[in-house]
């Protein structure tokens, strides 16, 4: 497993590109393990997905819960 201090920085980089991609940047990229992942808005599910995973592993790596958001369920308006 990672250290936590790692874990931390790889969830700030993805929280980042998260955030450009809600507000509209097409294509955000990410560096992890010497990787280069490329996200694009039709990857922000499977980028929050990561996000989750992540806060899993800073829990299991002994990180502080608050340092974990809560996790709230996308809205979809209805028409």
């Amino acid at each position: 497993m990672f250290d936590l201090t790692t874990l931390l920085g790889w969830k700030a980089d993805a929280q980042a590109a998260y955030h450009q991609l809600q507000i509209g940047k097409s294509v955000v990229e990410v560096w992890r393990d010497g990787r280069r992942l490329n996200y694009t808005k039709a990857d922000v599910v499977t980028l929050r997905t990561y996000l989750t995973e992540l806060d899993g592993w800073i829990l299991a790596a002994g990180g502080d819960s608050t340092l974990v958001a809560p996790q709230r369920k996308i809205m979809r308006p209805v028409f």
